[in-house]
């Protein structure tokens, strides 16, 4: 490619969203990766009733985000698109504002929760002092929208992936010096921190624009919160969806069963981080599109779905056969049991991702508001199955409860996306069934043909996703990525 194609081809935002899925995802590995060695280590560290407590208050702090988003700042982008740079500050600057009141609200509601719920000092405690987490990354998330509004998510990757690499040093200092509860909530906090430091920098130094703080203007706020009604009920029973069978686990069961059934999650949350990186730069073009290009509309969607579908079918055919092994190396021998729960929530994590993608379509197209009563469905169907298959199968019914759920709110989304969003050849069917067809003959192959199934799982897991990989690049399913050219421009140097 010559010097001229090359700057055309940086000017694209189409391929200026690819960078920066690229480089979320590289950032997303990373974190995972730093991310996990931190769990294995309290997990290690812990008796299975503190590490139950552990996951419990991050899955309640979790819930917080019902309070603490409110879908704001996916409607605030559309805003922050504009070219007026000062209209961009008075935005900015009051969406800031109003993150920073929503993180002390979540915070106040999340120690309410257990204290009310009736849990020992040593949660509550705990609980308080972990919660600094939401007040911190509320403010931080609407930095990254500011940087998301602009494309200019690799600043935004570097600053994570040191935060996260600081939670790590001070989780190993923590095993090393003072291996208790109430310590080992430090070190996320320190995370928050590193990460926001590191985005208001850029910030300063101009990364979203030439005027990005202003006075704020408190009116601001009810008109973003009224616009972003529907999607904040939406959301908010979605969240409940995805993390109160943690909470339901800790009635209908035991603390034990929370902290074998939560392993799961952070295998799931890794697809689901890996999903928000492909559809975070994306929805900057559709939002861009909407309503006066369809085709790049049309387009946006469609290389977005593909990402998503071959990276997901790549992971599932990587986890599926190795789930066991590489739980009992992460965790230790007694959470090989979750192997099976933990499947589970993988598949259900791919299905959301594409629901996610699915919900990001209506709202860029102004078409969320029937979006609350498709997730109340979800909601009620979740909380349903729940009830009746906790008591019956523990961790492993409040995982099968979670995929049938995630199957239903995909199956759902698609239809109203099909019937709000008239733009015809839409929904990219094949690009979703093709990955997900190739992925699931590949486990079936290595799990049920003799000898296959007990093959190395080190050697599996590296074998199936190149194979399902190369299946996906023979039968065009790819997208149109070229994936050595995005990863030559991903890699270029990130000055923080």
């Amino acid at each position: 490619m010559t010097d001229q194609a090359e700057r055309q081809a940086e000017r694209s935002p189409s391929e200026r969203a690819v960078r920066n899925t690229f480089s979320l995802l590289a950032s997303r590995v990373a974190i995972a990766a730093m991310g996990w060695a931190g769990t294995v280590i309290i997990a290690r560290m812990m008796s299975p009733d503190e590490w139950g407590k552990f996951s419990f208050i991050f899955g309640v702090l979790g819930l917080m985000s019902i309070v603490t988003d409110l879908g704001v700042g996916r409607v605030v982008l559309a805003k922050l698109v504009d070219d007026d740079e000062d209209e961009r500050a008075r935005v900015a600057t009051s969406f800031i504002l109003l993150r920073v009141a929503l993180g002390c609200i979540g915070y106040v509601v999340a120690i309410l929760f257990v204290v009310i719920s009736g849990y020992s000092a040593h949660v509550v405690w705990a609980t308080a002092v972990a919660g600094i987490v939401v007040v911190i990354a509320t403010p931080s998330h609407a930095l990254t929208v500011l940087y998301q509004s602009r494309l200019r998510l690799t600043y935004v990757a570097a600053a994570e992936m040191l935060g996260q690499l600081a939670q790590l040093i001070f989780t190993i200092l923590a095993a090393l010096l003072a291996p208790i509860l109430i310590v080992f909530v430090i070190p996320a906090i320190v995370n928050e921190v590193v990460s926001i430091v590191g985005k208001i920098r850029g910030v300063r130094r101009g990364h979203v624009g030439t005027a990005t703080i202003s006075r704020p203007e408190i009116w601001r706020w009810k008109e973003m919160l009224l616009e972003a009604v529907p999607l904040s009920i939406g959301f908010a029973f979605i969240e409940m969806t995805s993390k109160i069978d943690l909470v339901m686990l800790a009635r209908l069961d035991s603390f034990d069963a929370v902290g074998l059934y939560s392993v799961g999650y952070k295998f799931a949350d890794f697809v689901l981080v890996a999903a928000v990186a492909v559809v975070t730069p994306f929805t900057t073009l559709m939002v861009s599109a909407w309503p006066d290009d369809p085709a790049a509309f049309r387009r946006a969607i469609h290389r977005a779905a593909s990402i998503i579908a071959v990276l997901g079918a790549a992971g599932l055919a990587a986890f599926w056969p190795a789930a066991n092994h590489l739980l009992a190396l992460l965790y230790g021998e007694r959470f090989e049991a979750a192997a099976f729960s933990t499947n589970l929530l993988v598949t259900g994590a791919c299905l959301s991702a594409l629901s996610q993608l699915g919900l990001m379509v209506l709202v860029s197209a102004g078409k969320h508001k029937v979006y609350p009563w498709v997730s109340l469905l979800v909601l009620l169907l979740n909380v349903g199955l729940n009830l009746v298959l906790i008591p019956r199968f523990s961790y492993h019914g409040a995982a099968w409860a979670t995929l049938i759920s995630e199957a239903a709110l995909l199956a759902v989304v698609c239809v109203v996306v099909l019937f709000s969003v008239k733009i015809s050849g839409m929904l990219p069917a094949g690009a979703v069934v093709g990955p997900a067809l190739l992925a699931a003959a590949v486990i079936a192959i290595t799990t049920l043909v003799p000898g296959l199934h007990s093959a190395p799982w080190v050697l599996l897991a590296c074998v199936n996703p190149a194979v399902t990989l190369l299946g996906a690049h023979l039968l065009g399913l790819t997208g149109g990525l070229s994936l050595r050219r995005t990863f030559r421009r991903t890699t270029a140097r990130v000055k923080p």
